[in-house]
């Protein structure tokens, strides 16, 4: 380990702590990890690049500890073990490198980095957070990769690519070991420039309002549910000018029981909290659409630790806007892929998306709720306190973004809806089951290999 070693290691992880789950310059991470992986492909033993491995990889977990350390403590064993996991992942590359055809050594540690991501996401309450292939939500051509695969598609690629550039500088005149990852990578890009030029669904217009002034006031105060009632009922009648087909209104906001008048031609989609019947809280996305009854969405995902006493919700929710089908769900839920897939399965083209960020994070949770919407064909409407207000449509495109404020706001865009029902949606987590078979098949050959060596000695003798 030299000092030069010890000097790269560090510029990588500072590159990796304003890139790698920050949300924005994800693809730098790209190219902050290239000079990490020749590394180790070229260190004598592992125990010799280890270190430098885990430390970079550490510091690139910098946004996730700022974001939620002083509120989910967890955050810093998640941090310790996503810093252990790339280590570990390219240390098997390196093991393959050193026993298979190069080849073979990118595609086995984006298969083990995407397999980890899947199966994480299966357990953990975060649903798909830290996951890897985040760092190409801005990268848009890339991201259509999950209308086929989901974010495990994508962790595929943000993987392969510095994985395969290693290769392609410690080898660069072995053809095999180039076209190995650079054909899927060119496939994928084509194939996304080909979705970008599809037609989109109609357009819709849509309003999201904002005032984090009366974020948690009616949890902290519900004294103050007429007075934060009152205020958005004004501003639903300032948004009402502008014609729009449906207006949001962020989680949590209002009092469980508020009635909104929704302007002709719209609805209103608004967060509502209040006591459960039968104990506990209700977090509600509440439907009003005029001259019918109100309908309401019940959130199925919890913040850990800050909503243990909220009933969950089972069920979707969906409604029309004209020749559009329009679903309805509520913050976390759109870190989890698997349930917003079951709206890709109805064909819709839209979701209406109260939320509640940590404002410090609010770029990079407001991207998650991005990719669900390539993975399964819809736009996304989502207005969030404390964080961003977004219009994107199906391809992830931002149509239009507004940072939340202590005063009253309004974000109007008229946003192309989606057509729904990608092969992701239909097919699922595909993919990510063959990375994971493929990766432990990759392991079980590397023990064939390395037994096979060490059972020589003893033959011989």
């Amino acid at each position: 380990m030299t000092r030069w070693h010890i000097l790269t290691a560090l510029l990588c992880g500072a590159v990796l702590a304003i890139s790698r789950d920050t949300g924005q310059f994800g693809w730098l991470a790209l190219a902050a990890c290239v000079p990490l992986l020749v590394m180790a492909l070229r260190a004598p033993r592992p125990r010799d690049v280890a270190l430098l491995l885990f430390v970079p990889a550490w510091m690139g977990e910098a946004g996730p500890m700022w974001f939620y350390g002083r509120l989910l403590p967890m955050v810093y064993g998640l941090a310790v073990a996503q810093a252990l996991v790339f280590m570990l992942a390219a240390l098997f590359m390196r093991a393959l490198y050193r026993r298979f055809p190069a080849g073979v050594a990118p595609l086995g540690f984006a298969a083990m980095l995407a397999a980890i991501d899947y199966l994480h996401s299966l357990v953990s309450p975060n649903g798909s957070f830290f996951a890897l292939g985040y760092t190409l939500v801005d990268v848009v051509p890339l991201l259509q990769t999950a209308a086929l695969a989901g974010v495990a598609g994508l962790s595929f690629l943000a993987a392969v690519i510095p994985a395969g550039l290693a290769i392609l500088y410690v080898r660069p005149r072995d053809l095999s070991g180039t076209l190995a990852w650079s054909v899927p990578v060119l496939a994928v890009l084509a194939y996304g420039v080909w979705q970008l030029a599809q037609p989109a669904g109609p357009t819709v217009r849509i309003a999201l309002l904002s005032d984090d002034r009366y974020a948690g006031r009616v949890f902290n105060h519900p004294e103050a549910a007429p007075e934060v009632a009152a205020a958005f009922a004004r501003q639903v009648a300032a948004a009402a000018a502008h014609a729009p087909a449906a207006i949001v209104v962020p989680e949590k906001i209002l009092a469980a029981g508020t009635v909104l008048a929704p302007p002709a031609g719209s609805v209103i989609v608004a967060g509502l909290d209040g006591p459960a019947p039968q104990g506990g809280r209700l977090n509600i996305a509440a439907l009003y659409r005029p001259g019918a009854p109100v309908d309401t969405y019940l959130k199925k995902r919890m913040v850990p630790g800050y909503e243990a006493d909220y009933v969950r919700g089972t069920g979707e929710l969906v409604t029309r806007l004209g020749d559009v089908h329009a679903g309805i769900a509520i913050c976390k839920d759109m870190d989890f892929a698997q349930d917003l897939r079951l709206y890709g399965r109805r064909d819709v083209g839209l979701m209406l998306v109260p939320a509640w960020d940590f404002d410090r994070d609010a770029y990079l949770h407001g991207r998650m709720a991005v990719v669900r919407g390539v993975e399964n064909g819809f736009a996304v409407a989502r207005s969030a306190s404390q964080g961003l207000m977004t219009l994107s449509d199906a391809h992830g495109r931002i149509v239009a973004e507004r940072r939340t404020a202590h005063d009253p706001g309004i974000l109007v865009g008229d946003l192309p809806t989606g057509r729904g029902g990608t092969v992701y949606s239909r097919i699922g987590d595909v993919f990510a089951q063959v990375a994971v078979a493929a990766w432990l098949v990759l392991l079980a050959l590397l023990a064939w290999r390395w037994r096979r060596v060490q059972d020589r000695p003893a033959r011989r003798m």
